[in-house]
């Protein structure tokens, strides 16, 4: 992608706006937490939040008495979470809502481009390799809008709202979110842009590789500056550094998100959406999750224009 093209892309990609929360709910520790994420983040918006709990369907194999007894279980446990979430203030409006079917592909209906649907976890850390998360992970293939993956650790020494910056929609979104995201917090915004990829076939010399990876930050630093430049037309007031690593994007991510209060990235660094598939950056974070982190599709609408536009270069620095 040429520059020129990321310039317009990051300025002229529809922004976002969250009008709605729902929140899938189990009972469980982490279920709450993200029941108290998604009710503070109502109350700074001044919209609802409706509560999910989905009776899995396999147990429409069993007899339609344990089928009964199930339902009843599960619109307990739904009035119970209603109950609490209402119990937070009375500031935002709650809705509860069951439904029975596959929990992840029921949530992922509620998503559209305006609604964050927010799940919660109790995995948490680093553990490459280990195939967990998968919920989490489905839902986020699923889903067409912003999905939230809260951990059920408190989060209130944490500061700071992160975003991976690339050259697709789905990035540009995340930047949106993120400057909303830092002005709501009232704290910091950090761009981060990985230089990492491997040198040409042709780049035999220790010379060639270092001049080879200087072009690579030059090239990271000015994805940062255009997206800085986005962030700052978007929200003026808010505090942003920029970031490059030489290091894999999910891995330099997750390590840097470990005392924020968000890590947003988007859903793929594919140049166009594609629903069920999320790119390596993405799965990378999701499967290692340090932090409350938000996946942010790309929008439905991405508008075109033979317009070029410049930007200044921002601050940014390197880190091994």
């Amino acid at each position: 992608m040429t520059r020129a093209r990321l310039v317009r892309l990051l300025l002229e990609v529809s922004p976002m706006e969250i009008r709605s929360y729902v929140v899938g709910v189990d009972g469980s520790v982490p279920a709450r937490a993200a029941i108290r994420w998604a009710v503070a983040g109502a109350r700074e918006r001044g919209v609802g939040v409706t509560l999910v709990h989905v009776a899995d369907d396999e147990w429409g194999a069993v007899g339609s008495v344990l089928i009964d007894e199930v339902d009843e279980d599960a619109q307990a446990r739904l009035a119970d979470e209603v109950a609490y979430a209402r119990s937070l203030g009375d500031e935002v409006a709650i809705h509860g809502e069951l439904r029975r079917g596959s929990p992840m592909a029921e949530l992922a209906s509620f998503s559209d481009e305006t609604t964050m649907v927010v799940v919660g976890t109790h995995k948490t850390g680093f553990h490459y390799g280990r195939a967990f998360g998968s919920r989490s992970l489905q839902l986020a293939n699923l889903a067409v809008g912003p999905v939230a993956i809260i951990p059920e650790a408190a989060s209130r020494m944490r500061r700071g709202v992160i975003v991976g910056v690339d050259d697709t929609p789905a990035g540009a979104a995340a930047v949106d979110l993120a400057a909303d995201l830092a002005c709501e917090h009232h704290c910091e915004l950090m761009t981060v842009r990985s230089s990492q990829s491997h040198p040409p076939l042709d780049v035999d010399s220790d010379d060639e590789r270092r001049d080879w990876q200087l072009r690579r930050d030059d090239e990271a630093r000015g994805s940062l500056a255009t997206a800085v430049a986005r962030a700052r037309a978007r929200q003026p007031g808010i505090v942003i550094r920029s970031r490059v690593v030489r290091r894999p994007a999910g891995a330099a991510l997750n390590e840097l998100a470990r005392s924020a209060e968000l890590l947003v990235i988007g859903d793929s660094r594919r140049a166009r959406a594609q629903l069920g598939s999320l790119g390596a950056v993405a799965y990378d974070v999701l499967l290692n999750l340090s932090s409350p982190t938000i996946v942010v599709h790309a929008p439905v609408v991405q508008p075109e224009s033979g317009i070029d536009r410049t930007t200044t270069e921002g601050e940014s620095h390197v880190i091994g």
